[in-house]
């Protein structure tokens, strides 16, 4: 007879997990109601792999009994006995020895004892169907924690790859601050290198070749010597010709205080040594740059701080003390009496008996009478018989001394042409296409392959070079600028002329302006571009107006110049500030000497013309008298046998290629638009967002149907593409301006963000809700939370706003409005959204994908949890039944369909009783 005895479910499970072996054994024994043993079995032993839910079975050896691993459950009251040396654990008896008996029940009941004996099959048990219901409920319970368990799985994997990616990004970073680490380090070093090489900052001015110079008079400590006027003033060979230094010594053996030391023993302010906190905050400074540090990069920034375009120019030059640049609102020659000093200008006209009348063309009197330009100045002296008979040396002061000689001159001419504003427009649809034309003597420089598209104020950033001239036979230099054409010839716009002879001679050295600082660091744009040092400059001035050398007296805060009997203090000028300060803290930038800067401080007061931009007007014979625009440049004009200084960088900004990343992730209180057909206020919310001038190029995210709390998710991610300028913080598009324009021309704009919340309509035109402006250089600050988000984020100054620029990356939420009739503000809706850009090098290694396409990275963007009520009615009929008819009318259609087939039923039965009446009867 085979009895099979059970093992539940508990007790496998305990037998798998507590198993210290890989076999388990144990013996049993039947006991009948009287507590006494009716069979005893021998020792088992099966393998614990055995023991699964879904096993074989394990037979005793005798045969005689059958261990059923299969996991249903019996009732009765029999009980298995288990050996001392067994690993399984007692279930009713956790804190048994293991050397002890311990007892697991096992349901066995006695009609299956008695059907095994008897061979008759045994009833249905409805305790064990019972129990298994119950143990396929707490099987279904043990595979819903399966599903929960691989759930969270999946969560710890998301959390852990979106881990790994805030790794490599904070990689990345150290990375690239490495990297700029190394790069700043290198800078010091060449720095230091040129320090070494340079003498320290003291450049010595070397000695020229004896002249032959004459003066009428010797200066005296006693008696200043009496000032030569301007028009004797002016001296070619005194500014970059040979100067008798000799004489010049001896003229400062006798006059003026005692000359300071050698200029190299001099000390600095830019060579002391740095304390421990000016040190750290530079190193603070090398390692993340000041935002403003851009925005003064390069020599534009002096450009637009002088025509006063950008405020924060302003307050950046103010708080550094950076150079500036002088801008004149007309030409050079009218600020200085054309240069007068030296000579007057006489023009040359024909014999009263050789003059032509004007003819039918357009050339005036002047221009067909003149024959040439006289360049002289007369002086008459009262002659006296006590002149007469004087000695040589009480005659009267020579007014022609120092004069240039009158041999030709080679020089090297530099022009600078930066911009050009208001140009009279020549093509249709009122633009022009201007490039610019140089001649002077017989060089000619045509530039009309670089010609603007569709600019009346271009910017030309252009540097034209003539390496040798003659002065005076080429002292004309003629600018034009022109109108491109496609077809046909170019069209003149205007022309300007500059004489060079009258700038190179002159004493106020308009031949190149002189800087506000003297600064010889090479990679600066502020770095002295002259030829000649200050120091030097100061001497020949000196010489030109008869006066003694300038001598020095001190050192530091304390040195003094005198010049011309007058006392020039440091202190005056620098008045403890250093020359080049950042937030008036510490020097950052190379200087030259004391001696230098003194000198040029000298120099600045004398009036000679200083850096500067002239505002040149453009006139053509077509239209004369007639402006045709104007353009800024300047001229520098060196000798040609010199060695030349690096000539200023004036090439037009470059724009950046940038990458803009927005990820909308949701929206909260948006405004209800439209009402649903069971009377809900709802909206189908939908973003879309584009870039200033783009609206082409707009993205817009998918629609959240039936938003009716004004909540939408979306997960949706934009990219943008853009050029952008990062000192002048401006976006540059490329678009033609006309359907008939053939070419495209740039525009800058500002960077800004148009979000726009729209509640979308099929048959009709989408709903707009609210709208937002973001600047990407200043954002109002978001909030983490759209509670706290309102629409006094607006009025945030401009100081505490934010530049994704610097921050790179920004999220949170940001309020929408429309305006109502008043033209006051009305809050619709709260969009959260994450703001980052990118250069494209950085987008190239980080990329992602619009929407949510692959690349879908940086971040993961996952499809958003959206209620059941969310979906286009339009489209899916059977939802609409489902969630706005049977989720409102549900018992209503349930209790109809009751009542109309209970309804159904009475009528059959009404309609067949009287048949069924007749059968019964009729039998």
């Amino acid at each position: 007879i085979t009895v099979p005895l059970i093992l539940s479910r508990t007790t496998q499970n305990i037998i798998k997990r507590d198993a210290l072996d890989d076999e388990v054994s144990f013996s049993y024994s039947i006991i009948d109601d009287e507590d006494e043993v009716t069979q005893q079995s021998e020792v088992q032993e099966f393998s614990t792999e055995e023991v699964t839910t879904d096993g074989p079975r394990a037979t005793t050896d005798s045969g005689d009994y059958v261990l059923d691993l299969e996991g249903h459950v019996w009732s009765g009251s029999k009980s298995l006995l288990i050996e001392p040396n067994t690993v399984i654990e007692n279930p009713m008896s956790k804190s048994a020895s293991a050397d002890s008996v311990r007892d697991i029940t096992i349901a066995i009941p006695d009609s299956a004892i008695e059907a095994s004996k008897t061979g008759v099959p045994a009833k249905k048990d409805k305790q064990l169907e019972k129990d298994l219901k119950m143990q396929e409920k707490i099987a279904k319970k043990e595979a819903k924690m399966i599903k929960k368990q691989q759930k969270k799985a999946e969560r710890d994997q998301r959390k852990n790859m979106k881990m790994l990616e805030k790794q490599r990004d904070r990689e990345a970073k150290q990375q690239a601050k490495a990297r700029y680490k190394a790069e700043q380090e290198a800078k010091k070093k060449a720095l230091k290198d040129i320090d070494n090489d340079n003498e320290s900052d003291e450049e010595r001015i070397p000695d020229d070749p004896e002249p032959t110079i004459k003066f009428t008079e010797s200066p005296t400590t006693e008696k200043p010597p009496e000032k030569v006027p301007d028009k004797a003033a002016g001296l070619l060979g005194m500014w970059y010709g040979s100067t008798d230094t000799r004489s010049h010594d001896k003229m400062q053996a006798t006059s003026g205080p005692p000359p300071v030391a050698d200029d190299t023993k001099a000390t600095t302010d830019s060579t002391r040594r740095l304390s421990r906190r000016e040190t750290r905050r530079l190193k603070k400074m090398d390692e993340e740059p000041h935002p403003d540090d851009i925005l003064v990069s390069d020599w534009w920034s002096k450009y637009y701080h002088c025509i006063g375009t950008d405020p924060r120019l302003t307050r950046i030059f103010e708080e550094r003390n950076l150079p500036t640049i002088k801008l004149y609102d007309a030409d050079l020659e009218t600020e200085f009496n054309n240069f007068r000093d030296l000579m007057d200008v006489i023009n040359l006209k024909r014999p009263d008996n050789e003059i032509s009348f004007i003819s039918d063309d357009s050339e005036s009197d002047d221009e067909i009478n003149n024959v040439g330009l006289f360049k002289g100045a007369f002086k008459i002296y009262p002659i006296t018989s006590t002149v007469l008979d004087a000695e040589e040396e009480g005659k009267p002061k020579l007014m022609f001394s120092n004069l240039p000689n009158n041999k030709p001159s080679d020089v090297t001419i530099r022009l600078y042409v930066v911009a050009g504003m208001n140009l009279t427009p020549l093509d249709f649809g009122g633009s022009v296409d201007p490039y610019l034309w140089v001649k002077c003597g017989k060089t000619v420089i045509d530039d009309k392959s670089n010609y603007q598209t569709k600019k009346i104020n271009p910017i030309f950033g252009k540097m034209f070079e003539i390496k040798k001239a003659s002065l005076p036979r080429d002292s004309k230099l003629i600018i034009k600028v022109y109108d491109h054409d496609l077809i046909g010839a170019n069209d003149l716009i205007g022309t300007t002329t500059i004489d060079l002879e009258d700038r190179f001679l002159s004493w106020r050295r308009a031949s190149c302006g002189i800087s506000q600082q003297y600064i010889i660091e090479k990679e600066s744009k502020d770095r002295w571009r002259d030829t000649l040092k200050p120091l030097a400059l100061l001497k020949r001035m000196c010489l030109l107006k008869g006066w003694a050398p300038p001598t020095f007296k001190g050192k530091g805060s304390t040195l003094r110049c005198y010049v011309d009997g007058v006392e020039h203090k440091m202190k005056h000028y620098e008045s403890g500030r250093g020359p080049m300060t950042l937030d008036g803290k510490s020097i950052v930038k190379k200087m030259g000497s004391e001696e230098h800067r003194l000198a040029l401080y000298v120099l600045q007061d004398l009036g000679l013309v200083p850096e500067h931009l002239e505002t040149r007007t453009l006139y053509n014979d077509d239209c004369p008298g007639i402006p045709q625009g104007k353009i800024h440049l300047w001229v520098d004009i060196f000798p040609y046998d010199r060695n030349l200084p690096p000539p200023v960088n004036i090439t037009p900004r470059v724009a950046q290629k940038m990458v803009l990343r927005i990820i909308i992730w949701n929206t909260q209180d948006v405004k209800l638009d439209d009402t649903s057909i069971t009377g809900e206020k709802m909206s189908d919310i939908f973003i879309k967002c584009h870039l200033e001038g783009s609206k082409k190029d707009a993205q817009e995210t998918d629609v959240h149907y039936r938003s009716l709390t004004g909540e939408g998710n979306f997960n949706w991610r934009m990219v943008y593409n853009f050029e952008y300028i990062m000192p002048e913080q401006k976006m540059v598009l490329w678009k033609k301006q006309s359907f008939f324009s053939i070419e495209k021309s740039e525009e800058k704009v500002d960077p800004l963000l148009h979000v726009r919340v729209f509640d979308y309509d099929i048959f009709s035109s989408d709903d707009l809700l609210g709208s937002t402006e973001l600047n990407l250089v200043s954002l109002p600050p978001p909030t983490k939370t759209h509670k706290e988000c309102h629409l006094d984020i607006y009025d945030t100054p401009l100081a505490d706003r934010i530049s994704i620029f610097d921050k790179k990356k920004i999220k949170g939420f940001w309020p929408v409005f429309e305006l109502d009739p008043d033209g006051e503000r009305e809050l619709t809706g709260k969009v959260e959204m994450e703001l980052e850009v990118l250069t494209e090098e950085e987008a190239n290694e980080r990329p992602a994908g619009k929407a949510r396409e692959e690349p879908n990275l940086n971040p993961t963007l996952e499809p958003p949890n959206r209620p059941e009520t969310s979906f286009n009615w339009f489209f899916n009929p059977f939802m609409v039944f489902k969630v706005l008819i049977w989720g409102r009318f549900k018992w209503y259609i349930i209790g109809g369909l009751i009542i109309l087939l209970f309804a159904a039923f009475l009528v059959l039965l009404i309609y067949t009783s009287p048949q069924a009446i007749n059968n019964a009867i009729m039998g």
